[in-house]
């Protein structure tokens, strides 16, 4: 015994890392568990710690005081001693050691003051437990644990055994400790944070932190304001100063630089999801290992090595399906960030393009289609960008593993594996033109859509409904017919995808098995070495079928990047006004004359002094005018018309005075109005502006989908009394108490809820309502009848209007001349598009020109109407809160599942039931053509254990008959699902959807938003297009109906297959081979 043990003291302090020799032969060497496994953690960790601690003490504290820091402290101070303790016992002469037991205790009793220090500074600087100090203390916890197993194996260190174990209970407490998540001891300003960001890495490597959501999700409906606080890296404002910003330095754009923007801008988020893919990637291929040392330890004789090895096995099983789960979450979720933050980077930047795009630019509703159809593509896409370059690896690894199994025969694969490469890539290069095409015909529709839904009250009146139905379905019907170009590459590449792993094992089986007949029985695939290599086999098909159809996804997104490059290359809007001016004493000159007199006006007559100005002088800005253009030349398409379409414009627009713009129709009034906001192109001259407060109505009034009072507030801040003067300036407050909800009535989309008259009211409240120093209005009381037109220009125009009372300088371009002689400053137009003539009203109409024709005359009063005068500010809300809830109730049920077979049955009923017959038997015969060979290699397997390498013909003849049954009805199931099912259900979903909304009422368009209805012909018909067929080609792939086949089905296949297949097969394994 005491030479045993002094034996295995010689064995314990050599590196092993196997002790064969003692414990049964299943334990480490102590010096490898102190140098490997304790010296080696702690060495990295003292090497990254200085960095964390430096980084964390330039932070700001986040949590308040608590017991559980100190704590933390003790429990360290402890461990310190304990390890103390244990050098002291290290240090003894009669102490058997290694070489590396003194050293390992001095490391790790500097380790612990470090992880003191560490600990400290989480706590105190981060929100969340420390990823360091979790990750070392639990996997040290292992090592350690192992290691006490091994001080009490020994026997000859029972003292140091006992100390150390303490160590290890200690250690675990600090494993607890450091994993206590710290969300009830933040500060306030922190307390609000998301729990995934509070989460500690045991939270968020099983997602726990979403627990709380799945809980209130099943016992109530989820809404938006349901979910957890989102994380700022993730917020699309966030995102878009990070894109915008750098997107506006790119000086020379190339094809792809707003996908290499993208990259570059999220190199570390892109970054984050490498490391977990690497770790499944290593759990992946320990596999065929565990599966090889398994089968042989199955067929060893049970003794005690036998059976601690099993119990190793496992552990080992244990370590690896976890870790496998773990690091596909992570890697997952973070790809999905990632994934996340281009999204919200990219729909900020459209929309930004969008608004700020040219009236004569590309039409703004092509951004819907990019913020959908190709937004979606990219998601996909980029769901497998790390999946490239991992599947390479695997494939390569997967082969160099055949290699060592099977020898040659590894030639097989590689080679299939090329073919399955060069077939995909062919059809690679041609994905980003025929999505390209796709995605244009989608946009068609799309298009065409929002503008049928933006004017249902018009089509409707106008009684379009059918024309425009027949119309929307064939853009539909040409769309679908357009992608069977694209899907048909779909279905090319996934026919390749699958050739390898059907293939391949085929071809090298039948390889291996030749050579291994001509061996004399010296090889034989055995049972080992067919799951050994069945498992490698799907560790390279699987990746290299993934790389396949991953190369064409992405390379799909990649065409999606250019389109959105496209659109965000589109020339902005130029606005070449000069705004604001600073006037200065010094710069007041007769400057409103000369213009007067260049344009043609009256300003002699009316006694105003004239100054000469040569065209092309600036003139100095006077300060009783607004708005002054000088020389101006404006036009809608500068290349079609280089003259414009408004020429020589020289006007002027005194400051806090009521200017009308008129003249005949057609003349260009509404396009100088906007000529005034930037909105057109100015060919030539000169706009000046003394402010950049405007408020502006367009002929047609613009709404936002909400309440009456929203729309009116708009993003201004609330104020009640305001609120209720101006609701009575614009005569609202009758219409108000009309309305079922007062002011909370819902308008629906573009104000399709409303009538004209209060449509223009309330669009009219809103620019008055915001109080800009400039008012501008596009015949905005056309469509009021007398009597309210009449009240509604005198409590704004009038002398005691509340226009007048606020100073705003307000420009009103009109059709009708009748308030003309209430106009401080008149400019009228010809019908070529020049200034007639300008001036005030009354020099105007003496001078035989435009105004003086219509022989008006300034009234001898301005009384405004009589009305009552509110003594406080009147609120029009009414009780809304039996409706409100009971219209949530009813979205909430709506939004509840209604069961999932009652979908599916919809779907069938809609595609027919012809073709899904077809496709679940051709896709069931297709799973039983992958799965039952690796029960049928098993039989003949087993076979060779009884007579090696007999009956070669037969046993390889049916592995390849239902390889090749499986690529053929793996192409018949995608052809009928991609080609036949997709396309016919998206034709007649199309079809309901746009029957429902044309023959909807007008009700359900004041009460839905256009977005959403225009969502369900964009993103939900893209889902049943593009997702359904995958998912479902996936879902059945996964090996469902597999399952659901009988046992005794796969018991009496071979007694069938050895019935029913043709002798032929049978007699060529009889066939003599050459010696």
């Amino acid at each position: 015994m005491v030479s045993r043990s002094l034996t295995c003291a010689t064995i314990d302090d050599s590196f092993g890392p196997y002790a064969q020799e003692c414990r049964g032969g299943f334990d480490f060497t102590l010096l490898f568990e102190e140098t490997i496994l304790s010296i080696l953690p702690l060495s990295i960790l003292l090497l990254v710690a200085p960095f964390r601690i430096s980084y964390l003490l330039r932070k700001r504290t986040k949590v308040i005081r608590s017991s559980l820091l100190p704590l933390k402290l003790a429990t360290f101070a402890v461990f310190g001693a304990l390890q103390i303790s244990l050098l002291v016992l290290w240090s003894s002469r009669s102490t058997v050691k290694t070489k590396a037991s003194v050293p390992s205790t001095v490391v790790t009793i500097t380790g612990s003051l470090v992880l003191s220090l560490l600990s400290y500074a989480e706590h105190q600087r981060s929100v969340r437990p420390s990823f360091l100090l979790n990750v070392y203390l639990l996997f040290t916890l292992l090592f350690d644990a192992a290691q006490s197993r091994t001080l009490w194996l020994q026997r000859y260190n029972h003292t140091i055994a006992i100390v150390f174990t303490v160590t290890v209970a200690v250690k675990l407490l600090l494993v607890l400790l450091e994993a206590k998540e710290k969300q009830s001891i933040l500060q306030p300003e922190y307390a609000c944070y998301p729990p995934e960001a509070t989460s500690g890495i045991y939270n968020r490597s099983f997602f726990w932190w979403q627990n709380t959501l799945f809980r209130k999700g099943f016992s109530n409906a989820l809404s938006i304001d349901s979910l957890f606080t989102l994380d700022k890296h993730l917020m699309s404002e966030y995102m878009q100063d990070k894109f915008q910003s750098a997107w506006g330095h790119i000086s020379n754009k190339g094809p792809h630089s707003l996908f290499v923007l993208a990259l570059s801008k999220l190199r570390w988020p892109i970054f984050a999801a490498m490391p977990p893919r690497v770790f499944l990637i290593a759990f992946n291929f320990c596999q065929p290992f565990l599966i090889n040392r398994a089968v042989n330890l199955a067929q060893q004789p049970v003794d005690r090595q036998t059976t601690n090895i099993g119990y190793g096995l496992i552990g080992a099983y244990f370590l690896v399906y976890v870790g496998i789960a773990i690091s596909m979450g992570q890697y997952q979720h973070l790809t999905y960030r990632a994934i996340t933050m281009v999204r919200g980077g990219l729909i900020s930047m459209l929309y930004n393009k969008a608004t700020d795009l040219s009236i004569t630019a590309v039409d703004p509703a092509s951004s819907l289609t990019l913020m959908s159809a190709d937004i979606e593509r990219i998601t996909t896409g980029m769901q497998t960008m790390h999946e490239i370059w991992a599947n390479v690896f695997e494939v390569t690894l997967a082969i160099y593993l055949l290699e060592r199994q099977l020898g040659v025969a590894c030639a097989m694969p590689i080679g299939v594996s090329i073919i399955s490469l060069v077939g995909s890539l062919a059809a690679t290069s041609l994905v980003m033109q025929r999505q390209q095409l796709w995605l244009a015909a989608i946009e068609k529709r799309i298009t065409a859509t929002a503008s049928m839904l933006g004017a249902m009250k018009g089509v409707k009146m106008c009684g379009l409904t059918d024309v425009l139905e027949a119309n929307l379905q064939q853009l539909r019907v040409d769309e679908l017919n357009i992608s069977k170009k694209f899907r048909k590459l779909l279905i090319w590449n996934m026919g390749f995808a699958y050739i390898s792993p059907v293939v391949a094992p085929i071809l090298t089986f039948a390889v291996f098995s030749v050579l291994a007949r001509d061996s004399n029985g010296q090889r034989t695939l055995d049972t080992a070495r067919v799951f050994t290599s069945l498992s490698l086999f799907s560790l390279l098909t699987e990746p290299l079928g993934s790389l396949i159809m991953s190369l064409a996804t992405f390379m799909g997104a990649v065409g999606c990047f250019q389109r959105i490059q496209a659109f965000l290359d589109t020339e902005p809007r130029v606005d070449r006004r000069k705004k604001p001016l600073l006037l200065t004493d010094s710069a007041r000159t007769s400057q409103s004359d000369s213009v007067l007199e260049k344009s043609g006006g009256a300003s002699q007559q009316s006694g105003f002094s004239v100054e000469k100005f040569h065209p092309g002088e600036q003139y100095p800005y006077s300060s009783p005018d607004t708005i002054f253009i000088q020389d101006g030349c404006f036009g809608w398409d500068k290349e079609k018309n280089p003259s414009g379409c408004l020429k020589s414009i020289n006007m002027v627009v005194p400051r806090a005075k009521l200017t009308m713009l008129v003249g005949p129709v057609g003349c260009g009034k509404s396009t100088l109005l906007k000529a005034i906001l930037g909105e057109l192109p100015m060919i030539e001259g000169t706009v000046q502006l003394s402010s950049l407060r405007i408020a502006y109505c367009d002929q047609t009034p613009w709404h936002m989908n909400g309440t009456v009072q929203q729309s009116i507030i708009a993003v201004s801040e609330f104020d009640q009394r305001w609120y209720t003067s101006v609701i009575r300036a614009c005569a609202l407050h009758e219409d108000l108490h009309q309305l079922p909800q007062g002011d909370q009535t819902q308008i629906g989309s573009k104000g399709i809820a409303l009538s004209g008259g209060q449509s223009q009211r309330i669009a009219l409240a809103r620019a008055i309502y915001a109080q800009k120093d400039i008012v501008i209005l596009d015949d905005s009381l056309s469509g009021l009848d007398a009597h309210t037109e009449n009240r509604v220009w005198h409590n704004l125009f009038g002398r005691d209007g509340i226009l007048k009372r606020n100073r705003s300088t307000i420009l009103i371009a009109s059709s009708s001349a009748k308030r003309l002689p209430y106009a401080d400053h008149v400019i009228a137009l010809d019908s070529d598009g020049k200034i007639a003539e300008q001036g005030p009203f009354e020099a105007l109409n003496k001078t035989g020109g435009y105004v003086s024709s219509f022989s008006l005359s300034r009234p001898e009063s301005d009384k405004p109407p009589e009305q009552d005068e509110p003594t406080s500010p009147t609120t029009y809300s009414k009780s809304v809160s039996e409706s409100k809830a009971t219209e949530e109730d009813l979205q909430a049920e709506a939004s509840r599942r209604t069961g999932d077979v009652a979908i599916y049955l919809y779907y069938i009923n809609t595609v027919g039931w012809v073709p899904t017959v077809i496709f679940i038997v051709s896709i069931t015969i297709f799973i039983f053509g992958i799965s039952f060979p690796n029960l049928w290699v098993k039989w003949w397997a087993s076979a060779n254990t009884r007579a090696p390498n007999a009956n070669l013909g037969y046993y390889l003849g049916i592995y390849a008959l239902l390889g090749i049954l499986a690529l053929i009805f793996l192409v018949i199931s995608c052809w009928q699902m991609i080609i036949t099912m997709v396309p016919r259900s998206g034709v007649a979903f199309h079809w309901k959807l746009l029957q429902t909304v044309l023959r909807a009422p007008m009700t359900f368009f004041s009460t839905t938003d256009t977005g959403v209805t225009l969502n369900r012909f964009s993103q939900d018909l893209q889902l049943i297009d593009m997702e359904l067929p995958i998912a479902a080609l996936n879902t059945f792939a996964s090996k469902p109906l597999l399952a659901l086949l009988p046992k005794s089905f796969l018991a009496t296949t071979k007694t069938f297959l050895n019935n029913a297949f043709p002798n032929s097969f049978y007699k060529l394994s009889t066939l003599p081979h050459p010696p």
